[in-house]
């Protein structure tokens, strides 16, 4: 009977690790600086998403990027 406690308590240690390993690697930091290149892509996106919201076939193609991203008159 000894057998079947200690198998039961490996299983319950094991449940215990697999239930917490997840919730703690989430809670990593990250240290990610910002590059160099990071402003020259900002611009480059932003020009990108002018060229696309002036894009009526673009606009058609993606209604919902479309009013998500650009910029709009307001619901009167």
């Amino acid at each position: 009977m000894t057998g079947i406690g200690f198998a039961s308590g490996r299983i319950a240690a094991l449940f215990a690790l697999l239930t917490v390993a997840p919730l703690l690697s989430a809670c990593g930091h990250d240290s990610k600086s910002p590059t160099t290149g990071s402003a020259a892509a900002d611009a480059q996106s932003e020009l990108r998403r002018e060229q696309d919201c002036a894009n009526p076939q673009w606009k058609a193609a993606n209604p919902g990027l479309y009013y998500n991203l650009c910029p709009n008159d307001p619901l009167r």
